[in-house]
């Protein structure tokens, strides 16, 4: 299959209601797609959603650009569309026995809904490079132990049954999967049985091509900033590890001349 061209709307592609700041670029971003809020029957014309997507000679730099981000969010929309249209009547056929369509065990989560999604689109070869899924409530100021203990459960059930479904065909073996937290948590607990938001959290790396391990040195619990952990490990040599091994992309393009590596894991 060949690589989709630099602007192509397709290449990173969020199956969250918001876009996150990690597919949000300085010149481009990715796409969009909310899987578990979209309404079946609703919505405007196609003949309407087409004019939106075409622009005038005549057009002002803003509107042109509105075209054109929308006739971008039709191609992904086409894109999704086809996987799903597919999906359901043609069931890729992975090796061995049958894929899970799910994650194992525990009630269905819209990380469930985000990553089945994901997996079809994998399956389908479709020219994304980068999906972004999510699952949130953990901002937890209060009652932590227990609703960390549900939270992690689901994150463990989902992703779990998304690398093992991946593991079973060759488009998938090539997936890696990062988990990471958008913000840290504070060492000591609050009154409320809970943590406030602080700095430094892990970061997780799944997939058939992953040398399993811990990298990096553990945080001191004692030694702290002002109560904060002190990261040993910056992401942004993470991000540049997963650009240049797995994405075959010139990391200092991406992170602004960063150049740092995480050695081993890929």
């Amino acid at each position: 299959m060949a690589r989709p061209g630099r602007g192509d709307p397709r290449l990173a592609v969020s199956f969250e209601p918001v876009l996150p700041p990690l597919l949000a670029g300085e010149r481009s971003a990715g796409a969009a797609v909310p899987v578990t809020e979209r309404k079946a029957g609703r919505g405007l014309s196609e003949s309407t959603m087409a004019a939106f997507a075409t622009g005038s000679p005549d057009d002002t730099p803003a509107r042109a650009r509105a075209a054109a981000c929308f006739a971008d969010l039709r191609r992904v929309d086409e894109m999704i569309r086809d996987v799903r249209d597919a999906g359901d009547t043609d069931e890729p056929e992975p090796e061995g026995e049958a894929a899970p369509a799910t994650a194992t065990g525990g009630a269905r989560t819209p990380l469930d809904a985000q990553l089945d999604l994901v997996a079809q689109c994998v399956e389908a070869e479709v020219a994304t490079r980068v999906f972004s899924v999510s699952l949130g409530g953990f901002d937890t100021h209060a009652d932590e132990q227990q609703l960390q203990e549900i939270l992690l459960g689901q994150v463990d059930r989902a992703v779990a049954g998304f690398v093992d479904r991946m593991a079973r065909t060759e488009a998938g073996r090539k997936v890696v999967v990062a988990v990471y937290s958008e913000f840290g948590r504070r060492v000591r607990a609050n009154a409320s049985d809970g943590t406030d938001h602080g700095t430094a959290s892990n970061v997780l790396l799944l997939g058939n091509g992953v040398r399993g391990g811990l990298y990096g040195e553990p945080p001191s619990l004692t030694d702290l900033d002002d109560g904060d952990l002190k990261f040993t490990t910056d992401f942004r040599d993470v991000y540049a590890t997963l650009l240049e091994r797995t994405l075959d992309t010139d990391p200092g393009a991406v992170l602004a001349g960063w150049r740092g590596r995480l050695t081993g894991v890929l």
